[in-house]
C-alpha cells in the first residue's frame, strides 16, 4: 500500500492543489493500483482531518468518465478505513453521476459531513481526479488556522472573519493543504501502519454494501429539490414543474457530461424552453474543453454550438464541461463572431447581476464583488460603476467563494464573483461556478427590460460607449446587442515556456528586469507601477505558500490601467501563462511585445 502510494506521488502528470487532485488514467474502466492507493490515502486523510461527527455521513458523486466508478470506490475505501480507525459507523450516499453544483447543494440539503466529486472538469476524457467538499460540521465550515501565522485572521470593516469555506464548497485552501500534507506524511511513514491496518479490514463487499446497500435515490431527489429552491431564492423565481415556458429557447450542449438531462429539466422549472443536443450520458461528441480549437476542423470548438443555435432558432447557446460547472455562452451564428469571449461573459454577468440587485433595492448592506487576479479590468470597472467594492483574490474558485463567504459574514452583500480568465461566475449563494446559471442569466436578461434599462442608465452615467440594445416584435431584447453594450478590454492570454527554474527565482528576475529595462519604456505612458502577489484570499507582500502562484504588475495612469499577469503551469514543467489586459488599446499594442521581451530576458538569464 505505502510503496504504491509513493509511486503515485512520483507521477509527473499528477496535480495536487487546493482545487483538487487529478492525473491521466486512460479510458478505463480500471485504474492503476498506484492511483487506487493514492485515492485510498486521500480518502483516509480527508476523513481524519475534517470529519468530527460521531455519526458521519459522506457523499460521493462523479461525472461520466469511464474511470469514475473505480475512483469513487477507491475513495470510499479510504473513507471507510478512516471511520474504522476512529471506531465510527459511516454512512456513504452514492449520488452517482451528478453535476458539481448539484453535488455541493446535496451536502447542504442532506446536512452531510462532507463528500467528494470525482471529476477532471474541463480536462480531456482520459484525465480524472477528485475534489473534496466542505461538510456541515462547524470545524469544516469555520476552520481557524494558527493565529500566529500570517494567514490567520482577516479584519474586514473592523470585524473579524475566519479563513473558512461555506458548507458544500470545495475545501478551503488551508484545509486542503493539510490533507495534501497528511498524504505526503503517510508516504514518508507517519501513521502508515495505522492506515495499512485499517485498509486491510475493508473488503470489496464492505465497499459494495456502503455504496449500494441503502437508499441512494431519495437523497438525490431531496438534493435536486434543494437545488431548485436555492436557485429560485437567488433569482426571485418560484420553480414549478408545470411552469409556462416563456423564456428562451436556449440551446444546451452538455456533451454527454453530468449536465445531460438535468440542466434542461431545471431550466424548464424556471420557464426556460430548452433544446438539448449531444445529451447521451457518457458519450461526448467533441472535446471536453469547448473554449479552444477543434483539431479536426481547425475552427473554434464553440462554432458548432453557435451554428446549432442558429439552426434551431434558439436565442442563445450554452456549452458545458463534463461536470457542468462551466458554461460557455454563444450567440446564434455561422462564424466565430457569434462566440462571446469568456472575459466579456464575466463582465456581462457582473453588470446584469448588479443591475438586478439595484432594481431590487438591496441598499441596507455595503456592496462587494470578488474577482480573481486574472480577471479583466473591464469587470472591475463595471462593478465599481455600481458602487461595489472590488476584492481581489488569488486565482482559484475556492478563493473567490471563500472571500465571498467571509465578506457576507462581515455584513456585506455579495451578489456575484468571477474566477479567472475563463469567465467562470459564482452567482448568489452558490458555492461554485455553475454553467446552468449562465444560461439562467442570459434568459432572464432578455426577458426583463427593466434590467437592461438599469444597465443603460449606469453605462451612460459611467461614460461607457455601448450599442443601443433593441427588442424584437415580442418585446424581447436581443441578447447580441445587450452583450455588445458591455465594455471589454484589449486582452490576450499567452502560453510561454522557460527552462526549468524555481518559480520565485523567475519572479525575482522578472521584477529586476522590469525595473531596469521595461519600466523606462512604459513610464511615458503610465504614472506608476505596483508588483502584486495574492495568496488565497489575501494580497501579500511576499508569498509564504506555493511558489507557483501568480504574479502581476499593475500599471496606472490618471485615466486608465493595465496589468501583466504571470502564472506557472501546475501540470507542464517550464510552461507559464501570461495575461495582458489594458483599458486602452494603444497601451496594449505597446505592452504585448514588451511583456514578451520581459519574460524572455528573465527566463534566459543564467
Amino acid at each position: 500500500m505505502i510503496s504504491l502510494l509513493r509511486a503515485a506521488l512520483l507521477d509527473k502528470q499528477l496535480v495536487q492543489s487546493f482545487s483538487g487532485v487529478r492525473t491521466v488514467l486512460g479510458l478505463g474502466p480500471d485504474i492503476p493500483e498506484s492511483f487506487e492507493a493514492l485515492c485510498v490515502a486521500y480518502g483516509w486523510a480527508y476523513f481524519r482531518k475534517t470529519v468530527t461527527s460521531r455519526t458521519p455521513v459522506l457523499l460521493i458523486g462523479r461525472d461520466p468518465r469511464p474511470t469514475g466508478e473505480a475512483v469513487a470506490r477507491a475513495l470510499a475505501k479510504g473513507f471507510l478505513a478512516g471511520a474504522f480507525s476512529q471506531h465510527l459507523d459511516l454512512r456513504i450516499i452514492d449520488l452517482g453521476i451528478i453535476t458539481t453544483p448539484l453535488a455541493q447543494t446535496a451536502v447542504r440539503a442532506l446536512q452531510a459531513d462532507g463528500g467528494v466529486i470525482v471529476t477532471a472538469s474541463h480536462n480531456p476524457l482520459e484525465h480524472n481526479g477528485f475534489k473534496f467538499l466542505t461538510g456541515s460540521s462547524t470545524s469544516n465550515a469555520y476552520y481557524v488556522i494558527n493565529a500566529a501565522s500570517s494567514e490567520a485572521l482577516l479584519d474586514v470593516r473592523s470585524r473579524t472573519v475566519k479563513q473558512s469555506a461555506p458548507c458544500g464548497a470545495l475545501l478551503s485552501a488551508a484545509i486542503m493543504s493539510e490533507v495534501i500534507d497528511t498524504v505526503r506524511e503517510l508516504a514518508e511513514g507517519k501513521n502508515a501502519e495505522e492506515l495499512t491496518d485499517a485498509v486491510s479490514r475493508i473488503s470489496p463487499q464492505h465497499i459494495e454494501n456502503a455504496m449500494n446497500g441503502k437508499d441512494n435515490d431519495s437523497p438525490r431527489v431531496k438534493a435536486e429539490r434543494a437545488y431548485l429552491d436555492e436557485i429560485g431564492r437567488d433569482w426571485g423565481i418560484m420553480p414549478h414543474c408545470l411552469k409556462p415556458l416563456t423564456l428562451g429557447p436556449a440551446l444546451l450542449d452538455p456533451n454527454g457530461g453530468a449536465g445531460s438531462g438535468v440542466v434542461a429539466r431545471v431550466l424548464e422549472h424556471f420557464g426556460v424552453r430548452t433544446i438539448e443536443i449531444n445529451a447521451e450520458v457518457g458519450f461526448p461528441e467533441h472535446g471536453i474543453d469547448t473554449d479552444g480549437i477543434d483539431p479536426a476542423s481547425g475552427r473554434h470548438m464553440l462554432l458548432r454550438v453557435a451554428r446549432a443555435a442558429a439552426r434551431h432558432r434558439a436565442r442563445f447557446g450554452v456549452a458545458f464541461d463534463y461536470d457542468a460547472d462551466r458554461g460557455n455562452l454563444v450567440l446564434p451564428g455561422l462564424d466565430e463572431s457569434a462566440i462571446i469571449p469568456p472575459q466579456r461573459v464575466a463582465t456581462f454577468n457582473i453588470g446584469f447581476a448588479l443591475a438586478r440587485h439595484r432594481l431590487n433595492r438591496h441598499f441596507s448592506k455595503p456592496l462587494a464583488v470578488v474577482v480573481s487576479d486574472a480577471t479583466s479590468l473591464a469587470s472591475v470597472r463595471v462593478a465599481e460603476s455600481f458602487g461595489a467594492e472590488v476584492h481581489v483574490v488569488e486565482t482559484g474558485e475556492i478563493n473567490v467563494v471563500t472571500r465571498m463567504h467571509q465578506l457576507r459574514e462581515a455584513g456585506y452583500d455579495v451578489p456575484v464573483g468571477v474566477e479567472g480568465p475563463n469567465g467562470g461566475t459564482v452567482f448568489g449563494s452558490s458555492t461554485c461556478r455553475d454553467g446552468l446559471q449562465v444560461a439562467m442569466a442570459a434568459a432572464l436578461v432578455e426577458s426583463q427590460p427593466e434590467i437592461v434599462e438599469e444597465w443603460r442608465r449606469v453605462a451612460r452615467e459611467s461614460g461607457y460607449a455601448f450599442c443601443e440594445p433593441r427588442s424584437d416584435e415580442r418585446g424581447v431584447w436581443d441578447l447580441g446587442h445587450i452583450v455588445s453594450s458591455v465594455p471589454t478590454n484589449s486582452n490576450i492570454m499567452l502560453r510561454l515556456s522557460a527552462p526549468s527554474i524555481d518559480p520565485n527565482t523567475l519572479k525575482d528576475r522578472i521584477e529586476e528586469e522590469f525595473v531596469a529595462n521595461t519600466w523606462p519604456q512604459l513610464s511615458s505612458r503610465f504614472k506608476s507601477y505596483k508588483f502584486e502577489n495574492y495568496e488565497g484570499t489575501e494580497r501579500v507582500n511576499e508569498r509564504t505558500g506555493d511558489a507557483s502562484g501568480a504574479w502581476r504588475v499593475m500599471l496606472s495612469a490618471p485615466d486608465r490601467q493595465a496589468f501583466v499577469f504571470l502564472r506557472g503551469s501546475r501540470t507542464e514543467a517550464g510552461v507559464w501563462r501570461m495575461i495582458i489586459d489594458c483599458d486602452d488599446a494603444s497601451d496594449f499594442d505597446l505592452l504585448v511585445p514588451l511583456a514578451r521581451q520581459l519574460f524572455a530576458k528573465a527566463a534566459g538569464k543564467p
